[in-house]
């Protein structure tokens, strides 16, 4: 997973993570709209290191008025995923799960086959680790694995491996 402090200006998740903030939504909305701040000098400046940060203001708290078009630009689905592939982001991780059943079954097949080798028991712990690199809700995809007869553990749940066939 990459580190989310080198994301270039710009990266959508700065940008809304600056404006989920009040006073940084405040404080940029007066920098468009050309008024004087009303907050007071510590405040500011934290709302104006948050948007120069996502890429929002430059460093003389000029607006960068080309950033949303950027953003909608570089960020546009990119039609030529196909397949199974169409369920995940550029950086692989899971973006949506399939409604179909039989597209389901051959993502989770991805996800298992990408996560441990035929023959191999994992902890818990350690399969845990190796989902984090394709969602942040862990359980959840742990669980579909399971259910869908992907992955087996044993009924004390201390270990996982891959099982034959699927639900």
């Amino acid at each position: 997973m990459k580190d989310p402090v080198q994301k270039p200006p710009g990266d959508w998740r700065r940008v809304f993570g600056a404006l989920a903030n009040e006073q940084t939504r405040r404080y940029y909305a007066q920098q468009v709209l050309g008024r004087d701040s009303d907050l007071g000098v510590e405040r500011e400046a934290k709302a104006r290191q948050n948007l120069e940060r996502a890429g929002m203001i430059d460093e003389n708290g000029k607006v960068e008025v080309q950033l949303f078009g950027e953003i909608l630009a570089n960020g546009a689905r990119n039609d030529s995923r196909e397949g199974v592939h169409r369920f995940f982001d550029v950086e692989g991780r899971i973006e949506r799960y399939p409604r179909k059943h039989d597209d389901r079954v051959e993502m989770l097949q991805l996800v298992a086959s990408k996560t441990i080798d035929p023959g191999q028991q994992l902890t818990e712990a350690e399969l845990t680790a190796r989902l984090k690199g394709f969602t942040q809700d862990t359980a959840l995809l742990r669980r579909y694995l399971v259910d869908y007869g992907l992955l087996g553990r044993r009924s004390d749940g201390s270990a996982y491996h891959l099982a034959g066939g699927s639900n």
